[in-house]
């Protein structure tokens, strides 16, 4: 699973494949949910708004602010109702992500990634871990993205239109299965570049949807303060013990 995210203040350079990637942050749309305009950086949770990466040219990115937790296009209803029926569209396992209904449209043409300084994991539904790079650097979750815009006339003042996203998720390589049996697929390089462009073959997404595998992640245990979806504060990412070390038993 990975429903709690952290980002960084200010976006840090991304670079794919040796290329530096010009991203440019976009105003969020005239009629999106108001809730866009508040700036979360620790622990975002389902139905916070995170900043999220898609392709607007070759080596040109845009930086838009997406709902975490993907409403597909098609839902009908008022912002209220999709929201209590689409609850748990924030992460797209990939062994049905070409599949289920809420899916399979936004992964053919709608891919973005997601800059995180890192994200939490409960190993035992209690103790919440702090998973990173040991050199604080980005790392590019996988998403997928769509559009959904409420006909209640309700949700007009609020802002009708709702952007959203959901993070890819895999089985864990080695080291990060010792906190979930689930991962975030992350990607670099060539891999994220042919994440984003709409024109990727099926058969070259599929190709990508692997365990992530690195030495330089590192997972520390944090306060249970993480376990408070209304904790917004740093305190959420500091160790109260030392780094798991990437051998141990």
């Amino acid at each position: 699973m990975c429903g709690r995210l952290n980002q960084f203040a200010k976006m840090p350079a991304l670079s794919l494949a040796g290329r530096a990637l010009k991203v440019e942050r976009q105003k969020p749309h005239p009629s999106e949910d108001k809730r866009a305009q508040m700036v979360v950086l620790n622990n975002i949770c389902p139905t916070d708004y995170a900043d999220v990466v898609t392709l607007a040219d070759v080596g040109e990115g845009k930086i838009e602010r997406m709902r975490f937790g993907l409403v597909p296009g098609w839902a009908r209803g008022s912002k209220a109702e999709v929201a209590k029926k689409f609850t748990h569209t924030f992460n797209a396992r990939c062994e049905t992500v070409f599949e289920l209904a809420s899916f399979r449209r936004p992964i053919l043409r709608q891919r973005c990634l997601v800059p995180v300084r890192g994200w939490h994991e409960w190993p035992d539904r209690t103790t919440p871990y702090y998973i990173h790079r040991a050199d604080d650097a980005p790392l590019l979750l996988a998403g997928i993205w769509d559009v959904w815009e409420s006909a209640d006339p309700g949700d007009a003042a609020g802002g009708p239109r709702v952007t959203s996203m959901s993070v890819v998720t895999t089985p864990p390589g080695s080291y990060l299965a010792r906190f979930h049996d689930r991962s975030p697929l992350i990607l670099q390089g060539e891999a994220g570049l042919a994440w984003l462009e709409p024109e990727t073959p099926v058969e070259t997404l599929r190709a990508l949807l692997k365990p992530y595998e690195s030495r330089q992640l590192e997972a520390w245990r944090v306060s249970t303060a993480a376990n408070l979806s209304r904790n917004k504060s740093e305190e959420v990412q500091q160790p109260i013990a030392p780094p798991v070390p990437q051998d141990a038993e």
